[in-house]
């Protein structure tokens, strides 16, 4: 690969890291950016693309993973100030499994035809479906924090959520097959209109995502397997330190901006998002 290739991978990443634990529709970006660095024009494209998708989402999984593992959740010996048993551990943990089981299969079925019209020239010219999910999120965005103004949380704490709402959440999941949609903002959004604080909504929607993040990830690379040669490994390393590093900062000053304040000024910038790719692709 030449200079400008590599550029055009690291800036992917950069975007990947970034994205991913922004509620504003990593899929969506992702697409718009691939489509805009040419990948359609490189040789091996597919091969390409996903190997460096894939290898930057698994940094920015573990971008969480350092965020949270050591300290935070029901990784740690307490949760939210609390000692927990490894009986919540197992609740916890089994919950987010069976919600997050359809979205493993639908991965495993059409997760690369969902890989191919994502960044396929021609679809991007008419990329409907992206426009539509990411007005139609945006609006949910503003209509969801028009109705938390009023709304007391039934769950503050992690270890006070029901099974039944984490199992929810894990089907929130998804919403990442639909480009434009957010799955980590969808799992905040409904863990919230389920009685659950804005804060452990957070907290909830970055576990609940981590599984479908893996996933997402790794399937591409698993995919292309035969196609991994020297000089690929030592470029989806570049891809996956760059997205760990903007996405382990890029989160924890997120998180601070998710937990404390409205999440309508996502809304409106996937509205804004939502009108310009419009303008630009449809037109």
């Amino acid at each position: 690969m030449g200079f400008f290739d590599i550029l055009k991978m690291l800036l992917l990443a950069a975007a990947e890291g970034l994205t991913e634990w922004l509620p504003v529709s990593n899929t969506g970006h992702i697409s718009v950016l691939g489509h805009y660095l040419g990948f359609a024009d490189w040789n091996t494209s597919t091969v390409l693309r996903e190997l460096y998708v894939g290898a930057a989402t698994l940094g920015a999984v573990l971008a969480a993973c350092a965020l949270f593992l050591p300290g935070n959740g029901p990784f740690s010996k307490t949760l939210d100030g609390k000692r927990v048993v490894a009986d919540e551990r197992v609740r916890f943990f089994t919950a987010i499994g069976i919600g997050w089981i359809p979205c493993l299969l639908l991965s495993l079925i059409f997760g690369s035809k969902l890989s191919d019209f994502l960044y396929d020239p021609k679809a991007m010219q008419n990329q409907r479906l992206t426009v539509v999910c990411m007005i139609v999120g945006g609006a949910l965005f503003l209509l969801a924090e028009l109705r938390n103004r009023k709304r007391i949380p039934q769950y503050e704490r992690m270890e006070e959520v029901p099974v039944k709402i984490i199992m929810v959440l894990g089907l929130t999941q998804l919403a990442g097959f639909l480009p434009g949609a957010s799955r980590f903002g969808l799992a905040i959004l409904v863990a919230m209109a389920l009685g659950v604080s804005r804060k452990t909504s957070v907290t909830l929607a970055v576990f609940v995502n981590m599984p479908a993040a893996i996933v997402c990830g790794a399937l591409p690379i698993l995919r292309n397997l035969g196609h991994i040669g020297g000089i690929y490994v030592s470029e989806m390393m570049m891809a996956s330190i760059l997205a760990f590093l903007i996405s382990f900062f890029a989160l924890r000053a997120i998180l601070s901006v998710l937990t404390e304040n409205s999440m309508a000024r996502f809304g409106r910038y996937r509205i804004a998002f939502g009108v310009l790719l419009y303008l630009f692709f449809i037109l």
